[in-house]
């Protein structure tokens, strides 16, 4: 693996880099999650694309169906076939549209929570806590407290 902030090659289970001391444990770790962010959006393309050739697919069915129901009474069978293949076409692409766009707020939500690179840090006030207690009086821990007098040894008495 290479270094982020210098490009010096380390190996894989370094902890630091050797150019410049920089942590360098996590960036395996920041690889993978990009690999697997792309490859997530390949599968939404993906299953969008085949919602939506289920859906034109199902449309075509259905279309067939009401012309072979207007054409005759006697084709009627193969428009109830034509019927039974536009709801399965219909229904699967559907689903996968429903998928593809739930994956794609999965995506999106992975996106807000991704730190920003190690160079661009910057300081993020937390909102407030209800837990703050900076303004709360000290109690003593005990009764004792700073009433401990410490013996001195007397130099004369020796």
């Amino acid at each position: 693996m290479y270094c982020p902030k210098c490009g010096v090659q380390n190996a894989d289970a370094t902890k630091f880099c050797r150019g410049c001391g920089v942590d360098v444990r996590h960036v395996p770790t920041a690889l993978v999650s990009t690999t697997t962010e792309s490859s997530l959006m390949e599968k939404q393309i993906d299953l969008y694309g085949t919602g939506m050739r289920g859906l034109l697919i199902g449309i075509g069915f259905l279309i067939s169906s009401g012309v072979a129901f207007a054409v005759s009474i006697r084709v009627a069978v193969l428009a109830l076939f034509f019927l039974a293949f536009a709801s399965y076409f219909l229904g699967t692409g559907i689903a996968k549209l429903l998928h593809a766009r739930a994956l794609k707020g999965l995506i999106g939500s992975r996106d807000l929570n991704q730190l920003p690179p190690s160079d661009q840090t910057q300081y993020v006030k937390p909102l407030h806590s209800i837990y703050e207690t900076d303004d709360l009086v000290r109690i003593p821990s005990s009764i004792t407290d700073h009433t401990t007098t410490h013996l001195e040894i007397d130099p004369k008495k020796r």
